[in-house]
This record gives structure tokens, C-alpha cells and sequence, in this order.
């Protein structure tokens, strides 16, 4: 018995000493420098004007003139964000030139460019839209300032 408590103590110091040993030769390896590329820079929300903001069945309707193409993702994600209302919000971004007026019995049409719904507050009441979140829609064929 005493000699299996002896091989096992003299078996355990050769493994520490071995492991001591090979830690003193290596030395850690140095981190290799590289070049982070850098995160690509979100595109500049290009300016817009919101002509309609009103509850229409208790829902937020939000009406946006733009006067170019630009960036209409960026514009429906920054107003759905900057909301304060609660409930599904209906968005929709037309261009500022293409529609028709309103007049006396008829109702205006817009250039409609791009639309979308989103519902903030889905959780808690903390969490703003994600990207990409809602649903979102461009309209083909369409150019702005109109032609």
C-alpha cells in the first residue's frame, strides 16, 4: 500500500515536472497584427418631409414627401424608430413631384414610392423596431422627381 502511495506521489511529480518544463521552453504566441476592416458606414438618411401624421381607426398613419430615390429603407426605418405612438403603424413615402392634386370631389393620388407596417413596442415596451423588422415594400418603375 505504502509503495502504490509512493509510485502514485512519484508519478503525479514527473508529470508536474514535465509539464513545468515544456511550459518554460514555449513561449506564447505573439497576436498576429491584421488589418480590421472597418464596419461599413451606415447610409446617411437623405432629408424627408412628413406631411400627414394622424390615427386613422386608432392606428398611426404616417404620410413622407421625398424628392429623390435615395435611401427610402433608411427613411422608413428612422421615422418608424423616432415614433412615439403604439399600434401598427402604416407608413407610406411618396415622391414630392408625380402625384395629382386633390380638387373638388377628387382625391389626390400620390407618387408612391415605397410603403410599409411595423409595430413597435412588441415586447416590453423598450424594444424599438430592429432592423429589417416590419414589413417593407418599394414600388417598381417608379422614379423621383418625376419625369
Amino acid at each position: 500500500m505504502i509503495l502504490n502511495r509512493t509510485a502514485a506521489g512519484c508519478l503525479l511529480l514527473a508529470a508536474g515536472l514535465a509539464l513545468t518544463a515544456c511550459g518554460a521552453e514555449e513561449k506564447p504566441a505573439k497576436a498576429k497584427e491584421s488589418a480590421a476592416a472597418p464596419a461599413p458606414a451606415a447610409k446617411p438618411v437623405p432629408a424627408y418631409k412628413i406631411t400627414s401624421q394622424q390615427l386613422e381607426g386608432g392606428l398611426p398613419h404616417i404620410d413622407i414627401e421625398v424628392s429623390s430615390m435615395e435611401n427610402l429603407r433608411g427613411i422608413f426605418e428612422k421615422v418608424a424608430n423616432d415614433s412615439k405612438e403604439s399600434g401598427q403603424h402604416t407608413i407610406r413615402i411618396a415622391c414630392s413631384t408625380g402625384g395629382t392634386q386633390g380638387g373638388k370631389g377628387k382625391a389626390a393620388m400620390l407618387n408612391l414610392l415605397a410603403y410599409g407596417n411595423y409595430t413597435p413596442n412588441i415586447w416590453n415596451g423598450d424594444v424599438k423596431l430592429a432592423k429589417g423588422s416590419g414589413t417593407f415594400t418599394e414600388e417598381s418603375g417608379k422614379k423621383c422627381p418625376a419625369a
